[in-house]
């Protein structure tokens, strides 16, 4: 085990934030101090109980140089850069990567590499300390990302269009720091007292709380939604004898209602002669998990609703004459299907196949609603704890937020918490500008013909929101076609529309 070591976020392609003051922490087991130099610039920062904290006045802009930690051990860490940095924080529309928006943005994606953009994804193993104790949270050991080559895939799309417009200004380095997570609720980035003021009740929070608990309950949901999974195989069933007398369906449509459990979908098609080279299989939205085999051979699986089912395959699995799609798909709650309004075709170098219309249907077995533990991202203040709590050290220049759709069922009082946890977020990393990308319109494709009310009412307080929290820009996500898409790839145009707004302010 190493004697020194720094904070995880401390690491290879580190950027820190221009013209303001600069702490480097980090851990020595050792000595009594230490020597942390950055930029050529050196500070003796004394080492209590373990941990120290390196203090730098603010430095300008600065490329291409490096940090070193001299301690019980010498570190190194390359490739350092001082520009703009910002928090990009909420849920999953904040946090969708770049390669989720391929299919509308691969000639931009592809048009320039922006080595001086850079991502670090805080990926965090959430902890709630016991009532009076100190966080028990730690900032991930991960390296930052560049936009460069294959790797923009795993930045924040929402992140990436807008900094590469600010670089393109600005021409200094842009560090982006991840912190967003999918289907977090409000209450989970906010302080327990805020939540305290705001109806939150310590018995919803207590459950939670000590070192490991959280972690606990989130293996126990891994591990009972393997089990309810693995009992919807029924080791009797044939998929060739049931397509024999399956039903026929139109797809795409929700056809499964009434029903959790398994169900096979077939789909044949003729070929004159097998394509060469790459196909691609593109089956839109299942609700929920899939996997799905051309002639027999699996070509994809997806494990949840939302991502989009794009299936590589090479062509040598197809033949002349007749072909067969099949599609395993688990239904958890009780409804599911292939849903409306996206793409369903194959790709083929000799053209495209269309796959909706009449396809059959067997159900392999039934069972009960799966009812999941609670994603631990809905806990309240876990990721306050987790996220904004471990970061409160490191000097960012704008926050960007994009959040909401996990309180649309309860919008009641979220004007009230946007106001008290910005004041909060300001608190830790200073009174500085927020930019806010308002939900975009959705109809869950499983219940709703419209727009929910709740969806709206947040909706119309964000679009308030400068009214009422100062220093506050709002910048409204297009309509998403189709509109059964929680997660639209248009991310190109709201991270032009972000980076205008923070170069207003």
């Amino acid at each position: 085990m190493a004697e020194t070591k720094l904070l995880g976020i401390y690491s290879k392609g580190l950027v820190l934030q221009r013209n303001k003051e600069i702490v480097i922490e980090g851990t020595d087991s050792k000595k009594e101090e230490v020597v942390v130099t950055l930029a050529g610039n050196s500070v003796t920062a004394k080492v209590n109980e373990g941990s120290f904290k390196a203090v730098f006045p603010p430095l300008e802009a600065e490329l291409d140089t490096e940090l070193v930690v001299e301690g019980t051990e010498k570190i190194t860490v390359e490739d350092v850069c001082i520009g703009d940095v910002y928090l990009l924080s909420g849920q999953s529309n904040m946090e969708l990567p770049v390669g989720r928006t391929v299919d509308l943005n691969e000639e931009e994606i592809n048009a320039k590499d922006y080595p001086y953009v850079r991502q670090y994804r805080l990926t965090p193993d959430l902890e709630i300390p016991l009532k009076g104790e100190e966080s028990i949270c730690t900032l991930p050991e991960n390296n930052w990302v560049r936009a460069c080559g294959n790797d923009k895939n795993e930045i924040s799309a929402i992140g990436f269009y807008a900094a590469k417009r600010i670089f393109e200004e600005k021409n200094v380095p842009i560090g982006l720091i991840l912190t967003a997570q999918g289907g977090s609720n409000i209450e989970s980035w906010m302080c327990e007292e805020d939540l305290f003021e705001t109806g939150t009740k310590e018995e919803q929070i207590a459950p939670f709380r000590g070192k490991g608990v959280l972690k606990a309950y989130v293996e126990d949901g891994g591990r009972r939604t393997v089990a309810w999974r693995e009992d919807t195989i029924d080791k009797d069933f044939s998929v060739d004898n049931e397509m024999a007398e399956a039903v026929k369906v139109k797809m795409p449509c929700i056809v499964v209602d009434n029903f959790s459990g398994s169900v096979w979908f077939e789909k044949e098609f003729e070929l004159d002669k097998v394509p060469e080279g790459e196909c691609l299989l593109r089956l839109g939205d299942l609700i929920d998990a899939d996997v799905t085999y051309v002639n027999g051979v699996e070509v994809g699986r997806t494990e949840y609703q939302y991502p989009p089912r794009k299936y590589r395959f090479d062509s040598s699995i197809l033949k002349e004459g007749k072909n067969i799609i099949r599609v395993r798909l688990i239904i958890e709650q009780g409804a599911g299907g292939f849903v409306p309004g996206h793409p369903y075709r194959l790709e083929t170098s000799s053209g495209n196949i269309d796959l909706t219309g009449d396809w059959k249907m067997a159900v392999e077995k039934m069972l009960d609603k799966f009812v999941p533990n609670m994603m631990a991202q809905n806990i309240p203040s876990s990721l306050y704890y987790a996220s904004l709590l471990t970061l409160r050290n490191i000097s960012v220049s704008q926050i960007w937020w994009c959040q909401g759709e996990s309180n649309a069922e309860f919008p009641e009082g979220y004007d009230k918490k946007m106001v008290l946890l910005f004041k909060k977020m300001r608190e830790m990393f200073g009174e500085i500008p927020v930019v806010m990308v308002k939900i975009a319109d959705y109809i869950n494709p499983l219940r709703d013909t419209v727009v929910p009310e709740g969806w709206k009412q947040i909706q119309r307080l964000q679009d308030a929101a400068p009214g009422y929290i100062s220093n506050l820009k709002v910048v409204a996500a297009p309509c998403p076609d189709p509109i059964f898409e929680l997660h639209p790839q248009n991310k190109s145009g709201i991270g032009a529309d972000v980076a205008k707004a923070s170069m207003e302010f």
